[in-house]
């Protein structure tokens, strides 16, 4: 009876480091697809600010502002005002990090 009891808590004791990692794998995946999500918006936004730099011939700290000041007033996330800039001026797609395959 007690090797019954040792092989039960030896399958116990293996499928819960299988589950953990598991649970480990599955958090790293996520967190590997918002650091793209991120770094796809962060390019976006970069990309914008150039622009309002290059057409108000200002510095980076005013050209976020202008950025963060419309989209307050539009109510609409520095991300998609960015990807609605870039798209008037031209870029047509999703903007790419230089960092994708």
């Amino acid at each position: 009876m007690d090797t019954g009891i040792s092989v039960a808590e030896g399958i116990a004791r293996d499928a819960s480091k299988s589950l953990r990692l598991a649970v480990r794998i599955a958090t790293l995946s996520d967190s590997s697809e918002h650091l793209r999500t991120a770094m796809e918006s962060r390019t976006a936004i970069d990309l914008a600010v150039g622009a309002i730099m290059g057409q108000n011939r200002c510095s980076q700290a005013e050209a976020v502002a202008i950025l963060r000041t419309a989209g307050q007033g539009r109510n609409t996330r520095l991300r998609d005002l960015a990807d609605e800039l870039l798209a008037s001026l031209g870029q047509t797609g999703p903007v790419r990090t230089h960092f994708d395959r």
